[in-house]
Order: structure tokens, then C-alpha cells, then sequence
């Protein structure tokens, strides 16, 4: 057999399988009517069926999200949810059915009840409308994010200076950032959590810290509490929306040694320990 042959044969398995799997999708869905015969049905018929299968399933994936919900609460005093943002929740979630999403909206659930206000609708929609791909990159941005200072906002570092050395106008040091592509987090892919509303698109500049005063830095479980070396110390980093501060509360954090060991490194620039 030729290689063209064998081309050929793998082209027309790639047109059987779409066929299949567009038959199967449509039968699934109750879409498929003009594809199969069937004298003793009309458009109407099929289409009150087609929604008593949708409700039914919704009403599935409701019920499951609520299993969920109900192993994350607890005995903790509970507050009245708000009924404009209990029905945008249902919404949504009606149609989330894959288990590890479900997980997530369950979860949101639970804290919702126990501390109304924790998520907002906007939050509800960027993670209704975010792919698997997208929650992929924004749990690796989680996982290299810090909250420093007394806010609970998170940060991504990307450099620390301390210019306090530097005398000469034009030969001022230069200093290098954290490849965080080396950590799996490229650029594009801050353009996509950017995007997203998750990440301010800009980079951040702290500075102007007082000198006497501790800054504490949390790190996953890693506690550090710094102080500044000068009055020239500086930080720049990446911060999270209010969107993405939400959402990350739903992310489990995974601390990465590699990524840890290179952040106290740039610490160490502009901070004593």
C-alpha cells in the first residue's frame, strides 16, 4: 500500500468519525430530525422535546452543584443571599456540567451563603464565559502570586531594585526581572488573563516605603516579614483585579520551589529579612 493510500484512508475515518460524532451530538441534543427519518413526527413534537431534555438536564446540573455546595458549608452563621444575585448564579450554572466545574460552582455557592457579597455577578460571568485553557493559565498565575503588605490583594512579582548605589546619571544598574515564562507563564499568556479581566494589563510600581516599619510577604504557606534596605527600594509587579482576587479564593494554592527560591532572590535587591 502506497503512503497516499494510507492518507487517503485516514482522511475518509476523519469524515466517518465527524459524521458519527455530528449524529451522535445531534441526537443528544434533539436536533436531529431532518437526519433521520421519521414520518411521525413534527418540528413541534421535537421541539417540546428537545426542551423538556435541556430542563431536565439543567435541572440535573443544579441539583449536583447544590451536592457540592453542601460539602464545602459548615456551622458557620450564614447570611441572606441576595435574591438578583441568587437568580444570575442559577443562570449560569444551570448549564456548568462537567464535574470539575460543578466543583468550583459549588464552592462559590457555599461561600456565597456564608459570607454574602464574596462574589459578584461579573465574577460569575468571567468564569461562565472562561474555556478549560483559560482556567489553566489563570490557576499557574495563582500559584505565582503573593499578597504583600497588610491588603489581600494578590501580586506577581517581577523585580525588586534598590538604587540606593547608584550615583551616576547615566550609568544607573540594571536589573532583571523573573522570567515567569520559565514557570509557565509567558507574556501572551498575561494578555489573555488581561483580557480576561482578571490581571491589571499594566505593570505596577511600589514604592516609597517606610523604613521602619516590617512588610510582610505570603507566599502560599511561606511567611516572610521584610524590611526595606533604603529609601530607594522599589517593587514591581503584576496585580490582580478585584475580579481575578474573587475568583483566585476558588483555587487551592500550589506552591512551586523553583519559583519561590527566584522570588526571595529578587527579594533580597531592595529588602533585608
Amino acid at each position: 500500500m502506497s503512503g497516499n493510500d494510507i492518507n487517503i484512508n485516514k482522511v475518509e475515518s476523519n469524515i466517518l468519525n465527524s459524521i458519527q460524532q455530528l449524529r451522535q451530538v445531534s441526537k443528544d441534543r434533539g436536533i436531529d430530525g431532518m437526519l433521520t427519518v421519521n414520518k411521525h413526527t413534527t418540528f413541534e413534537h421535537r421541539a417540546i422535546q428537545r426542551v423538556n431534555q435541556e430542563q431536565i438536564k439543567q435541572q440535573q446540573n443544579l441539583e449536583s452543584i447544590v451536592v457540592r455546595a453542601n460539602n464545602f458549608c459548615d456551622d458557620v452563621t450564614s447570611e441572606n443571599i441576595d435574591p438578583d444575585w441568587l437568580s444570575a448564579f442559577m443562570s449560569m450554572a444551570k448549564d456548568i456540567s462537567g464535574a470539575h466545574m460543578q466543583t468550583l460552582w459549588g464552592k462559590i455557592f457555599a461561600l456565597e451563603l456564608s459570607h454574602s457579597g464574596s462574589f459578584s455577578v461579573k465574577s460569575l460571568r468571567t468564569l461562565n464565559q472562561m474555556t478549560q485553557r483559560e482556567a489553566q493559565i489563570f490557576q499557574i498565575a495563582c500559584n505565582l502570586s503573593s499578597q504583600i503588605g497588610y491588603d489581600t490583594n494578590r501580586k506577581i512579582v517581577l523585580n525588586c531594585q534598590n538604587n540606593g548605589k547608584s550615583f551616576l546619571l547615566f550609568n544607573k544598574p540594571q536589573f532583571k526581572s523573573i522570567n515567569l515564562g520559565r514557570h509557565k507563564l509567558p507574556y501572551s499568556s498575561f494578555l489573555t488573563l488581561s483580557e480576561l479581566g482578571l490581571i491589571h494589563a499594566n505593570e505596577l510600581e511600589m514604592v516609597n516605603l517606610p523604613l521602619d516599619k516590617d512588610l510582610p510577604i505570603s507566599y502560599g504557606e511561606e511567611k516572610l516579614t521584610m524590611k526595606v534596605k533604603n529609601r530607594s527600594s522599589r517593587m514591581k509587579y503584576y496585580r490582580f483585579t478585584n475580579i481575578g482576587d474573587e475568583l483566585a479564593k476558588l483555587i487551592p494554592h500550589e506552591s512551586k520551589n523553583e519559583y519561590f527560591a527566584e522570588l526571595t532572590s529578587h527579594l533580597h535587591n531592595a529588602f533585608t529579612f
